[in-house]
């Protein structure tokens, strides 16, 4: 998929850069409510539904075997790293679903995205501790293993009567416009669809934002910047990064407000 890029402009003059006037914020029809949604993770985060999910598709232990993992299920270190980033992955992707123009919001199903959003990491409850929390930087072995919790939180998920288009989120959040991310995918054209994209710069923003085992937490701008390259390098649409841009500037001044208020 080919985008237009807008001129290089400072963040908060992105909109202007496109000729784009910032849509009204409207608070998203959520996927029956959030604390469904919630409950749908907490649910599968249990040991025994998750054994289950394994026995259920002989694939993942086959993944595990060709990488040399062992199957290790590990709950407690995903409710201690990954539950929270899930949470945030799926409020950011709701803002930036308020903040899309019309035409692409029509495309955009946020029920769809809500799931996708919390579920798409369940596979890390297969990847190896050590990896999960290494302080450092992973080697080439590790980042091989590592990519494979896509692949894992489909396969899970793929017992459990999820709609085919939360499990395309699910297994394709960590791919790009250019089809150059993981797993390989044969057309973007359809594996990556909007509401894909929609999750996949959620994901992407939280793990710059959040504060990690081998790193410290960027700002909004440090990691807007970081964003916008992918942009420009034509890895992310251009129109749902605006609508990100949309809801981080409404959050921040809605901060602003508050603040003031309260002084």
């Amino acid at each position: 998929m080919n985008f237009s890029v807008y001129n290089n402009l400072p963040i908060g003059q992105v909109y202007a850069g496109v000729n784009q006037s910032i849509p009204a914020y409207k608070p998203a029809r959520t996927y029956s409510d959030n604390v469904s949604v919630n409950r749908e993770l907490d649910r599968l985060l249990d040991k025994r539904v998750i054994t289950d999910m394994i026995n259920s598709n002989p694939a993942i232990l086959t993944i595990l075997k060709n990488n040399n993992i062992k199957p290790v299920i590990n709950v407690e270190n995903f409710k201690n790293t990954t539950y929270q980033h899930s949470i945030d992955t799926r409020n950011k992707a709701i803002g930036i679903y308020n903040f899309l123009p019309t035409d692409l919001k029509s495309e955009a199903n946020i029920g769809y995205i809500q799931k996708g959003a919390m579920l798409h990491d369940i596979g890390k409850v297969l990847i190896p501790e050590k990896i999960l929390n290494k302080k450092g930087k992973l080697t080439p072995e590790e980042t091989k293993i590592m990519h494979l919790h896509s692949k894992l939180s489909e396969a899970l998920l793929s017992s459990q009567n999820i709609e085919p288009e939360v499990l395309n989120i699910v297994k394709y959040h960590h791919q790009n416009e250019h089809g150059t991310g993981y797993p390989e995918i044969k057309n973007t054209l359809n594996g990556y669809d909007i509401n894909t994209e929609i999750v996949s710069l959620a994901d992407k923003y939280s793990a710059l934002t959040e504060k990690r085992s081998y790193k410290a937490p960027m700002s909004s701008n440090e990691a807007l910047d970081i964003l916008r390259n992918d942009v420009d390098n034509g890895n992310i649409n251009p129109r749902i990064y605006n609508a990100l841009v949309g809801y981080i500037n409404n959050m921040e001044k809605t901060k602003e407000v508050t603040n003031k208020a309260v002084a």
